[in-house]
């Protein structure tokens, strides 16, 4: 665990621990600088755009089912239609949870 401590004390978040002589050399790599909050209102508006994405094949299930004629192949499209976006809608949410308490945990 010390050793864990030493490596993040160390270097900064775009430098790599060498180890043995104990310097940080530069990865290229480019760094994150958003706080928690940005990131939370980025994902909100992911997460709002997906469930809107799935009422909207909702929706669609719903009109190909009611124009399927009685046709049985017709309505189980929509049918599958419909589940595959509640499915949808029910990840959007439970990521948006998901996000939600993680952030709050690691403020």
């Amino acid at each position: 665990m010390h050793l864990l401590i030493r490596i993040f004390a160390a270097c900064s978040g775009s430098q790599l621990y060498a180890g043995a002589n104990e310097s940080c050399y530069s990865t290229n790599l480019p760094t994150v600088s958003a706080s928690s909050s940005t990131l939370h209102t980025m994902l909100q508006i992911f997460f709002a755009i997906l469930g809107a994405l799935a009422v909207l094949f909702v929706v669609i299930g719903g009109l190909r089912y009611t124009a399927s004629g009685g046709d049985p192949k017709s309505m189980q499209e929509a049918k599958n239609t419909i589940l595959y976006a509640v499915v949808g809608l029910v990840v959007a949410i439970l990521a948006e949870v998901i996000v939600t308490f993680v952030l709050g945990y690691v403020k």
